[in-house]
């Protein structure tokens, strides 16, 4: 009689996808983990299953039970873990960190003179940077911006008229909520009324 003895499953190999989504997005997304080698002996002890999980507030649309599952994503990050198993038990699980993204929030308040002499050059325009988004500004009519358009900091050309500097934070998410800041502009007296004497 030949008898054959088994082991729990050697550990899924890494798994393959997405490891940040953007929060609430609802997603689709695809993980995948290549098979484990060797050859499966055709006993109901040795035949190896796949059983996957998903953060809270995740879904698996389809492919539980083998070694690629398509999941919508949720609003929070978590641990994405597959587990083989056959008859001798559970093999160690192999795990995917994942993390959410939302957009950017405002950007704190512009900082900036409210008042300046049109056709000022050079003044400067910031906001507190925040990592992994880019900033894009908007000036009034007139004004120009020479430099750091999708940064934290501008400098502008002052125009004739005021108006409004508006900052829009961006990630791969989407747009956040404006920042905004009312500038208006001075110009040299008038010359003075003809003199009387």
């Amino acid at each position: 009689l030949n008898v054959t003895t088994l082991s729990v499953p050697e550990q899924p190999s890494a798994i393959i996808g997405s490891t940040t989504v953007c929060s609430g997005s609802g997603e689709i997304l695809s993980y995948v983990s290549h098979p484990i080698n060797g050859v499966v002996i055709d006993t109901g002890l040795a035949m190896v299953s796949y059983y996957w999980e998903v953060p809270v507030g995740w879904t698996i649309v389809s492919g539980q039970g083998t070694d690629s599952i398509t999941v919508t994503a949720g609003t929070v990050g978590g641990t994405i873990s597959l587990t083989h198993s056959n008859g001798c038990g559970n093999g160690m699980a192999q795990t995917l960190n994942m993390s959410t993204l939302s957009v950017p929030e405002q950007p704190s308040a512009i900082i900036g003179s409210t008042t300046v002499c049109s056709g000022t050059t050079g003044l400067s325009y910031s906001v507190t940077n925040i990592s992994g988004g880019t900033y894009n500004w908007s000036a009034p009519n007139g004004w120009s911006i020479s430099a750091g358009q999708n940064s934290n900091t501008i400098t502008v050309t002052a125009g004739t008229v005021g108006g409004t500097i508006s900052v829009t934070p961006s990630n791969g998410c989407g747009n956040g909520t404006p920042q905004t800041l009312n500038v208006t502009t001075l110009s040299v007296p008038e010359q003075p009324s003809a003199i009387i004497g």
